[in-house]
């Protein structure tokens, strides 16, 4: 949900034959082109189709600077498979697994230099999620909300209407966004 009229988060899932990819882009707003940054690494990660060597992919893109048109992004990327998960982060937008405790699966990663800007990528690693949920989002919702509102919203047992309260819970009184809000939430079907 952008702030403004256009925004600069960009999220996308990905079916692939061995389980599904999670991508998710904050543009930074403080440099030109966090749009086309944060749109450059969703196309990177969809281009990957076997590829859980996300470290890599958002390593080449970092260098890429005709794709990023010399804008900036955070990142993370999730691969979910039978076996467990595996993924990539940079930034201030994080990945969460929430059972009955908050397991902050991005806490080691470097907030900066971001995506474009030489970045040092930190692959992360978990067991399958299993009746836990996964959330995937930006700093629009992990810096404005206190984290055990965000859990007691993502355990909720319509995952859809979790994924609307969440951005509702950041909302200002006169309607608007402090900054752009995506959110992904991931569950194991049943």
């Amino acid at each position: 949900m952008p702030a403004r009229a256009t925004g600069q988060d960009r999220a996308a899932v990905f079916v692939r034959p061995t389980g599904i990819v999670i991508a998710l882009a904050d543009g930074a707003g403080g440099t030109s082109h966090g749009e086309v940054a944060a749109q450059a690494l969703i196309d990177a990660i969809a281009a990957d189709p076997v590829s859980t060597r996300w470290s890599t992919v958002i390593g080449t893109l970092d260098r890429d600077m005709m794709s990023l048109c010399r804008g900036q992004t955070t990142a993370v990327v999730v691969a979910l498979e039978l076996g467990g998960l595996a993924g990539c982060s940079v930034g201030d937008s994080g990945a969460w697994r929430i059972g009955s405790d908050i397991v902050d699966l991005t806490d080691g990663q470097t907030r900066k230099p971001l995506v474009g800007a030489g970045c040092h990528p930190f692959a992360f690693h978990a067991s399958a999620i299993g009746g836990d949920t996964l959330l995937v989002a930006s700093d629009g919702l992990l810096r404005y909300a206190k984290p055990q509102d965000i859990a007691r919203i993502a355990r909720g047992p319509d995952i859809a209407a979790a994924a609307r309260a969440l951005v509702e819970l950041v909302r200002l009184r006169s309607g608007a966004l402090q900054d752009d809000v995506s959110v992904v939430l991931c569950r194991a079907a049943s």
